[in-house]
């Protein structure tokens, strides 16, 4: 080797007429550049050249597992939703199939999909009931598996809404249903201690969930319930390196900020950045019932964090424009699966996008149902029944769309029909 290096640098002061040239010249060229070399040294040369070139090809491909995923906002069941549910299907059930049908797709296409569902589901031990104290029939969180979702948070403000016994009765349902990852709210300290883990694609992905609020409600002072508090910090980044331990990926929901407000606080990206740097790979927010901007997150280690501060609403039956425009947040999880790859490597987190979602009901609250934006045309933003409580139009969606998101994650060009 050191042979090359000295014939390459005579070459090289050779051709520049003796001054130094601070480039590499191709060995080839080194070669043909002075007959003073010797056969023995050329031949040596390239014997070295040819076994560089067979250890370069010989150097393994490397080799990744990657996951799909789709995440949503807050599923927010008020009454025109399980009462139209209940009209569909006239035999005393509740067919909620109208309501999400144009959108199926975006979730069964994902190998992943996670959802807050903002409603209790109790079982059918207590009647359905809506705000401010909800509660959604079982056929609801069925429906929800039945279209793709994997994953439900339900650490929010409406998880005490029928108090200790709803909570039980809900978390009853959920373990009834094998399927379903569920997070945030734990029977006891053992339970919670069980950081919930799935695996989807080779991938082992870990997955919390924390409120900044209970609408003013708590547990008994004696009960065994417990709900991730997103105030308790300490907590959450020792739950946190707990779950980076057990997973490959560790996927962090926080239901936080100011309803109806799309102003991602300090406080907020302060907190995100903390919870990145002790080991979330994903943060996904909810809420406030409008979206806010995405952000990736660079780590002290190296790493990169997504963070979506709100996604919005999925679905509700509120009455202001802009809690009518929610997104699927689209991206890839990668992890190197090769022998070359690292035991504590980062997950790669790329294809980003969000895909905006408009809930659309006419006059008086009536069929209320999703749409991609893709799939929604002028004609139905102007009829919409909420053009009468509140601004709201077809432009008006992309004024919300532009000012909120990062034209990295959201291109209008892409969705925007002109008159």
């Amino acid at each position: 080797m050191k042979k090359i290096i000295t014939l390459v640098m005579t070459a090289a002061i050779f051709l520049a007429g003796c001054s130094y040239v601070n480039h590499e010249i191709p060995l080839e060229y080194a070669l043909s550049a002075s007959e003073n070399f010797s056969e023995t040294e050329k031949t040596e040369a390239s014997l070295d050249t040819v076994s560089s070139e067979e250890t370069t090809a010989a150097k393994p491909v490397p080799e990744f597992a990657t996951v799909s995923v789709a995440a949503v906002g807050d599923n927010l069941i008020h009454s025109s939703i399980y009462k139209q549910a209940a009209a569909r299907d006239g035999n005393g059930g509740y067919d909620f199939e109208y309501a999400y049908k144009n959108v199926e797709n975006l979730i069964r296409r994902a190998d992943m999909a996670i959802i807050n569902q903002e409603t209790l589901i109790c079982n059918d031990l207590f009647e359905p009931s809506t705000y401010p104290r909800f509660n959604s029939p079982a056929a609801l969180g069925d429906h929800m598996l039945d279209i793709g979702f994997d994953v439900f948070t339900i650490a929010n403000n409406h998880t005490l809404d029928k108090d200790e016994a709803g909570l039980i009765a809900c978390l009853d349902y959920w373990d009834s249903r094998e399927s379903a990852v569920v997070c945030g709210a734990y029977r006891n300290a053992e339970d919670r201690a069980n950081i919930r883990t799935a695996e989807f694609g080779g991938i082992t992905f870990s997955f919390l969930s924390y409120t900044e609020s209970l609408n003013g409600l708590s547990l008994p002072a004696e009960s065994e319930l417990s709900i991730g508090n997103a105030y308790d910090l300490e907590t959450m980044k020792s739950e946190i390196a707990a779950a980076r331990e057990i997973s490959d990926v560790c996927v962090v929901a926080l239901h936080w900020g100011v309803e109806d407000s799309d102003i991602i606080s300090d406080y907020q990206r302060n907190t995100a950045k903390i919870l990145a740097d002790t080991g979330a790979d994903i943060i996904i927010g909810n809420h406030p019932h409008v979206l806010r901007d995405i952000e990736e997150i660079q780590c002290e280690d190296g790493s990169t964090a997504l963070c979506a501060y709100s996604l919005g609403n999925f679905i509700s039956a509120q009455s202001v424009g802009k809690n009518l425009i929610g997104g699927v947040l689209k991206f890839d999880v990668s992890i190197r699966t090769d022998d070359e790859a690292e035991e504590d490597q980062q997950p790669i987190i790329d294809n980003i996008e969000l895909v905006p979602v408009i809930t659309h009901y006419d006059g008086n609250y009536h069929d209320v149902r999703l749409y991609p934006l893709s799939d929604y045309s002028r004609e139905l933003a102007e009829s919409h029944g909420v053009k009468n409580m509140s601004r709201f139009g077809y432009d008006y969606i992309f004024e919300v769309l532009e000012k909120n998101i990062s034209d990295k994650y959201f291109d209008p060009d892409d969705y925007y029909i002109s008159e």
